[in-house]
């Protein structure tokens, strides 16, 4: 599943949560970093590259160089910014990068789409996604349930997939999306018995996340595998947030939404099957290696 490795990687977006760990984890792993962000005023930014993304020429020359480039810069939810700032940052910022990776004759394109492509938030909104209540057609919700995109953030995403297929099909560059969903990092799994009252609470994305460490596993995993043409596929967590069975939170909260195969106990409803098949992925980190269920 390997493929030549690109030693000299981009990695945008680099003070964010995913970048951070991205960084530290790709240079653990040999590979050769360059940083950037658009925001390099606080400590976490020391060595970072500056660099607006919106330009095209700045995303052009902090590429130069690289043999490849994990992108990671976007406003990263709904919410965050006016919806039409949103949509507009976010398709110019990865526009410009597929577009300057392509032209500069880049080997390979990793870079983050969203779970909220399938869909998200399932049920109606939520104080963590703002938006018109989106569709669960069935669960575990694969690769298939895509698009159902219910905010202008998730529309982003969307188009942006759209805008890669082409300019991989232009190009002949590989391109693997990961539909991330909602980043833990471990110290943040506090949270999680305050959602276990309440089936209702989490139900916008189907109980589902996914542990920051296994993020930056999965941007290097798509470095690393043979791919061809622009591949997307979901990164979660294999368990839910909750200390229920999954099968309890599906009949209780969506009694009508068909349950399409087995899950595990605790399982994920956010298949990543298709991940394990396409680059490798399998999550290594979950919450309840931190906290006591009961």
């Amino acid at each position: 599943m390997t493929a030549t490795l690109a030693r000299r990687v981009c990695v945008t977006g680099a003070t964010g949560k995913a970048g951070l760990v991205a960084v530290r984890h790709l240079r653990e792993h040999g590979y050769e970093v360059t940083a950037t962000d658009v925001a390099v005023s606080d400590a976490r930014a020391e060595g970072v590259l500056q660099a607006d993304l919106t330009d095209y020429g700045q995303a052009t020359e902090v590429l130069r160089g690289a043999d490849a480039v994990v992108h990671l810069a976007n406003i990263p939810a709904p919410g965050l910014a006016a919806p039409a700032v949103t949509f507009n940052d976010n398709m110019t910022m990865n526009f410009n990068v597929f577009h300057a990776a392509a032209a500069l004759g880049l080997s390979k394109v990793v870079w983050a789409s969203s779970e909220t492509t399938l869909g998200l938030p399932f049920g109606g909104g939520s104080e963590q996604i703002p938006g018109a209540p989106g569709e669960l057609r069935y669960a575990p919700v694969d690769e298939d349930h895509f698009p159902l995109p219910a905010t202008t953030y998730a529309l982003s995403k969307v188009a942006s997939e759209t805008i890669a297929e082409q300019i991989s099909r232009w190009s002949g560059i590989p391109f693997v999306g990961l539909r991330i969903s909602n980043i833990m990092e471990p110290h943040e799994y506090h949270r999680f018995p305050g959602y276990w009252p309440d089936a209702h609470a989490r139900k916008w994305n189907a109980w589902g996340y996914v542990d920051v460490r296994d993020v930056a596993a999965a941007c290097r995993l798509g470095l690393e595998a043979e791919v061809t043409g622009s591949q997307n596929v979901i990164i979660a967590a294999a368990d839910t947030v909750m200390n229920r069975p999954s099968r309890d939170l599906l009949a209780e909260v969506f009694p009508d939404v068909p349950l399409n195969r087995e899950v595990a106990e605790y399982g994920t409803l956010l298949s990543i099957d298709r991940a394990k098949q396409v680059i490798g992925y399998v999550p290594a980190h979950s919450w309840r290696d931190e906290i006591q269920t009961r």
